[in-house]
C-alpha cells in the first residue's frame, strides 16, 4: 500500500515528536494521525505494517517568490532597538506587548517594525518596514518593503492572516496594521486583519477570508469608500461608522481610527466596549 501525505496538515494538532503543529509543519499520511514527516525535527515517521512506498504530495507552484525562513526568524530579535515594540511596552505593559509581538510575529529591522505579511498556509510573503516615533507611536516617514531589498518578486496577503487557520472567530478589518494588533489585545472575540491601505480593500486580498463573518472598521472619512467598495466586490459584511461620530463629537481627528480614539481616551484597552453596527 502506498503512503500519500495529506494536504490538510493542520487536522493533526500534535507532531508524534511532540512538537505542536499549529504552523502545519508535521505532514501526516492519510488516514492516520501520528504518522508521516516532520518539517520541523526532519523525522518520519511509519506505520508497522510493512508499508514502505510513499507518494509525496506536489507542491503549489507560485509565480513569485516567498520569504526565506531564516530571514524572517532572524528578524524576531532586538525589541529594544525597535521603536514601534517599545512604544506598544510603554503604552501598555511588558507582557501584553510581548503578547502582541508574538501574535502578529513582529520583526526588527534597525529603529523600524517590521510587519510581516504571513498567509494562511504561514508562507511569508513579503514585510512592510515603517518607522515610528517611541513615544507618541504616530508612523513616521515612507514605509520600505523587505521584497525590494531582496529584489525578487512577490504576492501581498491581509496582514494577520496567518491567524484565521486556528479558529472560526469573526473577522475584524482595518487599515492600519498598527490598529489591528492594539485592537486585538481585548477585544479577542476578533481576529483583526489590516488591508495595510484604504485603496487595499480588493477581492484578491479577500479571497482567504470571503466565507467568515466580517465587520468593516473603516478610518474616519474612508465609510462610504469602503461601504461601496465591500458591496461591489460582494462581501458579506457589517460596517462601523463609529469613527465619524467620534470625529464630529471632537474625539478624533481627521482620517483617525478606532485604535485612535481607544488611545486617546482610555488608558487601558480592557475599556473597550461594543457598539451596533451597519449590516450589509
Amino acid at each position: 500500500m502506498e503512503l500519500i501525505l495529506d494536504k490538510n496538515r493542520k487536522r493533526v494538532s500534535v507532531c508524534p515528536c511532540g512538537k505542536s503543529n499549529k504552523d502545519g509543519k508535521f505532514a501526516p499520511f492519510k488516514n492516520y494521525d501520528n504518522k508521516g514527516y516532520c518539517h520541523a525535527c526532519s523525522e518520519s515517521f511509519f506505520p508497522d505494517d510493512g508499508t514502505v512506498s510513499v507518494v509525496p504530495c506536489k507542491p503549489k507552484e507560485t509565480k513569485f517568490k516567498l520569504v526565506e525562513a531564516t530571514k524572517f526568524q532572524d528578524s524576531l530579535d532586538s525589541y529594544d532597538t525597535n521603536d514601534f515594540t517599545s512604544f506598544l511596552t510603554k503604552r501598555f505593559n511588558t507582557n501584553i506587548a510581548k503578547s502582541m509581538i508574538e501574535k502578529y510575529y513582529l520583526g526588527t529591522y534597525g529603529s523600524k517594525v517590521i510587519f510581516w505579511q504571513i498567509d494562511q498556509n504561514f508562507n511569508i510573503r513579503t514585510g512592510k518596514m515603517v518607522d515610528y516615533n517611541r513615544e507618541t507611536g504616530k508612523r513616521q516617514g515612507i514605509p520600505s518593503w523587505v521584497h525590494k531589498y531582496l529584489n525578487q518578486s512577490y504576492k501581498g496577503c491581509l496582514f494577520g492572516l496567518h491567524l484565521i487557520e486556528d479558529n472560526d472567530k469573526p473577522i475584524a478589518l482595518v487599515e492600519s496594521e498598527k490598529t489591528a494588533i492594539v485592537m486585538s489585545q481585548d477585544h479577542s472575540y476578533f481576529n483583526w486583519l489590516a488591508t495595510g491601505g484604504i485603496s487595499n480593500l480588493k477581492k484578491t486580498l479577500l479571497e482567504p477570508i470571503m466565507d467568515r463573518e466580517i465587520t468593516l472598521f473603516p478610518d474616519q472619512g474612508a465609510y462610504d469608500i469602503w461601504d461601496e467598495k465591500a458591496s461591489r466586490i460582494g462581501l458579506n459584511y457589517k460596517i462601523s461608522n463609529e469613527c465619524e461620530y467620534w470625529y464630529e463629537d471632537g474625539l478624533i481627528g481627521a482620517k483617525d481610527d478606532i485604535a485612535d480614539y481607544y488611545l486617546n481616551n482610555f488608558k487601558l484597552a480592557h475599556d473597550l466596549e461594543y457598539r451596533e453596527f451597519k449590516s450589509a
